[in-house]
């Protein structure tokens, strides 16, 4: 584990970062609040709940806390305020105290929302950052910055408020998709131009994009870029000096952001876009000299980045509402060369327009938002008593257990060349929210409800709404049991249902799936 303390006016908060599980995560926790076990509300978004929410969840319930999920779709719009205002609606119903507390597991839009709401209900609460994604890891978790985005720009509404801990699990990086990861590196080379020296010349053998690194490397480039904006935040809190540096690449990315329509590009590949730009802007001043600016240039311009077609003049209309201006003039963070940032609003409105056109016409040129295809995706869903396979009626249901079956529902995927996520639930409400989270991530469902199956009608609901193929699957055959076993709810839902094949029916099934064609990413 490494762990650092960032030391503010606000107090001190403990950052860790390990490849562990979730029950470190809520260990962690656990030991920051002592014996206190106050009530949590735990807020993330679909993908992540998909992928985390089960473990985290149940680790923290493990650790004697009493849990309140809040799942909120996924993407930049959602940072807003009406979805503040649905989680304040929650904590007030809930009755929540000043005493307890909020997570935030996922992203840099969980983490800036989570932390928001916390700063702001009661005046005050405790929040933890859980950060799940890259982006989050090495910017969003740390320094205190919370808030949402308005209508005339990014982050207008919002406080500086330091989380109580972050815990950073660096095994959660493996279940983000490969944009995700790669535009997350931004905020690492940002780090690496801004200090220079060996950190940069590292990076620099390794490139900019984060696909390309090793597993030690990704894992030491995040602990670094981390303890960048660590070592800045401690000297400066409240960006009223040092601070300002960490917007590097930010002034027009965050234009391109609103530009283009919050959601459109991801926070990183609008900072990698935004480095480019901001090279321009320094040699046009005559900051910086040709050498480095052709160096540094070409190395971020190996990063595959996708584009989309943006007017030079709304780039241009967005940069005037920037968050960071002062006196109707932007603070423009630039550098003389790699380690040598400076800050400068002196910037000639000509030189401006001239870069917003140079970005508008290289974005153009760029391949198309979203391209290339993507693994195929299936959630395999199991209801009520399957965690019980292995000891529950051996002669009906076999001897593999739970994980065994997950575990070779994997391998099988990892074949096939797609990508698979195993769950299991007995309760029905969080089976459904299971079906409904899964309609933004999953090409397929193995759905296996169990006792639901003869039952729900909640759960046929789900199904139907989610419209996504399905592949009904039974260990035993109910037709050969008792006739109220007979009736499935969901079979004229489904593509296939498999019976009676024992595990051995969920590879047949993640096969027959596996021959869907996903959309582009």
């Amino acid at each position: 584990m490494d762990s650092f303390n960032l030391r503010t006016s606000s107090g001190i908060v403990p950052i860790r970062f390990a490849r562990a599980e979730a029950a470190w995560i809520a260990a962690e926790i656990a030991e920051s609040f002592g014996a206190r076990r106050p009530r949590v509300l735990l807020v993330t978004d679909e993908n992540v709940a998909l992928h985390h929410l089960q473990s985290v969840a149940g680790a923290l319930t493990g650790q004697g806390f009493d849990v309140t999920p809040a799942v909120m779709a996924q993407g930049e719009e959602q940072k807003k305020w009406s979805r503040a205002k649905e989680l304040l609606d929650i904590l007030t119903q809930k009755r929540f105290a000043r005493d307890d507390f909020v997570v935030a597991l996922g992203g840099g839009v969980v983490t800036d929302l989570a932390g928001f709401v916390a700063s702001i209900y009661l005046r005050g609460i405790a929040w933890v950052a859980a950060p799940t994604s890259l982006l989050g890891m090495v910017d969003a978790a740390i320094g205190g910055k919370t808030g949402v985005n308005h209508e005339v720009g990014k982050n207008l509404i919002g406080s500086f408020y330091q989380p109580k801990l972050v815990v950073a699990e660096l095994s959660m990086l493996g279940t983000l998709p490969e944009r995700e990861l790669r535009s997350g590196a931004a905020e690492i080379v940002k780090g690496a131009l801004l200090i220079g020296g060996e950190f940069w010349q590292e990076m620099r053998e390794a490139g900019p994009d984060a696909l390309m690194w090793s597993g030690d490397q990704l894992d030491r480039f995040i602990v670094r870029g981390a303890q960048v904006k660590i070592e800045i935040v401690a000297r400066d809190e409240h960006e009223q000096g040092e601070r300002v540096l960490l917007n590097l690449g930010h002034t027009f990315g965050h234009a391109l952001e609103q530009a283009a329509g919050y959601g459109t590009f991801t926070h990183g590949e609008a900072v990698f876009h935004g480095l480019r730009a901001m090279l321009r802007i320094a040699k046009g001043m005559l900051i910086m000299k040709p050498e480095p600016f052709r160096l540094i240039d070409e190395w971020l311009a190996k990063l595959p980045l996708p584009g989309v077609p943006c007017d030079a003049r709304v780039i241009g209309d967005a940069l005037q509402s920037d968050k960071k201006s002062a006196a109707k003039r932007l603070r423009w963070v630039v550098l003389r060369d790699a380690g040598q940032p400076l800050v400068s609003a002196e910037v000639p409105n000509a030189l401006v327009r001239e870069v917003a056109e140079w970005l508008a016409d290289d974005l153009a040129h760029r391949r198309a938002m979203r391209p290339g295809a993507r693994p195929r995706r299936v959630l395999v869903l199991n209801g009520p008593n399957l965690n019980l396979l292995g000891t529950r009626e051996p002669a009906v249901y076999g001897t593999t257990t739970h994980d065994d079956l997950a575990e070779l529902c994997r391998a099988w995927a990892e074949e096939l060349g797609i990508e698979l996520i195993v769950r299991q639930s007995n309760s029905e409400g969080e089976y459904v929210s299971l079906l409904q989270w899964s309609r933004n991530w999953a090409d397929g469902l193995v759905l296996n409800p169990g006792a639901f199956t003869h039952t729900s009608v909640a759960v046929r609901d789900a199904l139907a709404a989610v419209s996504l193929p399905a592949v009904e699957v039974h260990i035993s055959d109910p037709l050969q049991r008792e006739e109220f076993r007979h009736v499935s709810l969901i079979a004229d839902l489904c593509q296939l249902s498999i019976r009676g094949q024992g595990v051995e029916g969920y590879r047949q099934a993640i096969t027959d799936l596996a021959q869907i064609r996903p959309e582009t990413p």
